[in-house]
């Protein structure tokens, strides 16, 4: 990705800063982790990367349950970023072991129609390895995470589908056409796999697979959302991951109908997720 020149102005958000790196409890059960968003009390019991890090810095600029539209959640980021060492937007539920994630989103531009006009503008669901060190402690080359996310990418004003796989701060992505910004989209941990998956217009399909025996037993699991690359991409990771930038090219409105969380039943004889065809996988990980 290439950063374009931008001219913007920093503030630093006002939110109180938390105990660095604290994580929030461990639950054992997925079932009281699923949010159906049709009580905006919920809210608080998503925990944020910016607040367990430590980071002064709320980058989104709208952020409710049922207060933009009854029944959803809303999103709508700042200029910001996730790739290398940036950190971007990500609220999220610890979970153990395997899991699948699925939510249904829309996403458009700001105003509500259409797809972003701003670089690098999507939302979507991310597994991230909680990190070790906090705002006041930070390294570079500690992120670890993968992602599927729909709006636009490398071509603005067009749908996109972006997967991203890190790796000790190394970003790979891949992007693909979208013919929506409607869709579901899901997660799958299926021992050291992570298989992502889409629905769009009912067909469900393996979308990729990545290979991450490095993470650890427990991620951080949850809703991801970032826009306007250009402009973000102007900072170091390190000021960037402790700024709010309110100015540049934000393009972005995120609107998440559900997060549900469940234990996959895994056929018994499936031995490697990673070598499954895409029918095997879908047998027990597509369909409602």
């Amino acid at each position: 990705m290439i950063g374009v020149v931008a001219f913007f102005v920093l503030g630093l958000g006002c939110v109180s800063k938390p105990m660095p790196n604290v994580q929030p409890a461990i639950q054992t059960s997925f079932a009281d982790m699923s949010d159906e968003f049709d009580n905006p009390q919920s809210l608080s019991k998503w925990s944020r990367a910016n607040k367990v890090e430590g980071w002064n810095a709320d980058q989104l600029e709208r952020f409710d349950i049922g207060k933009t539209q009854m029944g959803w959640m809303t999103m709508m980021p700042y200029a910001s970023t996730w790739y290398q060492d940036y950190r971007g937007v990500l609220a999220f539920k610890l979970l153990t072991g395997d899991f699948i994630v699925t939510t249904h989103l829309k996403v458009s531009r700001r105003q509500g129609t259409g797809a972003p006009q701003s670089q690098f503008s999507l939302a979507g669901i991310m597994a991230r390895a909680p990190r070790t060190d906090s705002a006041s402690s930070w390294r570079r080359g500690q992120e670890n995470y993968v992602f599927l996310s729909l709006g636009s990418a490398d071509r603005p004003g067009q749908f996109q589908f972006e997967v991203k796989s890190t790796t000790n701060s190394d970003s790979q992505l891949v992007t693909e056409p979208a013919s929506t910004g409607d869709a579901i989209i899901r997660v799958a941990r299926i021992g050291a796999t992570m298989v992502m998956l889409k629905n769009v217009e009912g067909k469900w399909s393996v979308h990729r697979r990545y290979s991450r025996p490095d993470f650890p037993q427990t991620l951080q699991v949850g809703l991801t959302c970032y826009t306007d690359w250009p402009t973000a991409s102007q900072m170091p990771p390190d000021q960037h991951n402790g700024s709010i930038i309110r100015t540049g090219r934000p393009d972005l409105l995120a609107m998440f109908d559900y997060v549900r969380f469940t234990k996959p039943s895994v056929p018994k004889d499936l031995t490697d997720a990673n070598s499954a065809s895409d029918q095997e996988l879908l047998s027990f990980l597509g369909g409602s």
